[in-house]
């Protein structure tokens, strides 16, 4: 299986709490409809689900290369 990588800026913060993002985030649909890059501890609160079309986990690899999960 192919891996694939973020691909855009590189998110430094979870733009719900501001928390620093230093292993995971996710890229995903809230439960209020709007998307985010969250942190994991955000998503288990407002995230909605991951899959095609809901949310992708992504985690850290090396300084700006976050591999998706």
């Amino acid at each position: 299986m192919k891996k694939k990588y973020w691909n855009g800026t590189i998110p430094t913060k979870c733009e719900i709490c501001g928390k620093p993002l230093t292993k995971y985030f996710i890229d995903g649909r809230t439960r209020m409809g709007p998307w985010a890059i969250m942190c994991p501890e955000c998503f288990k609160v407002y995230g909605s689900d991951l899959g095609i079309g809901k949310g992708q986990k992504y985690k850290f690899i090396k300084k700006g290369v976050w591999e998706k999960c």
